[in-house]
């Protein structure tokens, strides 16, 4: 086959990796946390940053640790039965980082974004039991709406845009289905609505 014909599949594959890393949950969740002292009045650098660190940074790091020892394939976790232990460890973090910040003082705003992201995972492992979803297109969905949605009469078009995107980058690497990564997005659609209701 000529190398002309496949060109335009290499730079779509290279693309979609690119998309893919890009909008992967630690780096998703990690900006919407850091960015919290900018987003929502009261919280400091200390408490965003410590937010950041208990909810992605610690577990992105036994991620990275796990797949250096070969017990797990790759750093988004692509086999469906290594993915539990990973979520519940998130999760123990995640609770861990909660208290810390109790003790920090920090207001309720931030709570209620970790708490988002806390009913997020319990979703993507409650899935994770029977099924393999797309954990990359819930956390895009959700950041989308978070982040995106508020910004204009534009946001919506950009949350979706985001959630597109990353959607058809799990699906051009052949990580997930159509199916798994609409899946993800109303996983990450019920997470947003649930976490409104918090403080």
């Amino acid at each position: 086959m000529p190398k002309t014909q496949l060109a335009p599949a290499s730079r779509s594959r290279q693309l979609a990796r690119i998309v893919t890393e890009t909008s992967s949950p630690a780096v998703m969740v990690g900006l919407l946390l850091l960015l919290q002292p900018l987003l929502s009045p009261g919280v400091t650098w200390l408490q965003g940053t410590v937010a950041a660190g208990f909810t992605v940074g610690l577990p992105f790091c036994l991620i990275l640790w796990l797949k250096r020892r070969g017990s797990i394939t790759d750093h988004h976790v692509g086999v469906r039965s290594q993915r539990a232990p990973i979520l519940a460890a998130s999760a123990l973090s995640l609770s861990f980082g909660a208290l810390v910040l109790l003790l920090l003082h920090a207001p309720a705003v931030l709570f209620g974004e970790i708490g988002g992201v806390f009913i997020g995972l319990m979703l993507c492992m409650a899935a994770n039991l029977v099924w393999k979803l797309s954990v990359h297109s819930a956390v895009a969905a959700y950041i989308g709406l978070t982040l995106l949605a508020p910004v204009s009469v534009f946001g919506p078009a950009l949350a979706l845009m985001l959630a597109s995107a990353t959607g058809w980058s799990r699906v051009k690497l052949g990580d997930h289905t159509p199916t798994q990564v609409l899946a993800g997005h109303l996983a990450g659609c019920v997470a947003f609505a649930a976490a409104l209701l918090l403080p």
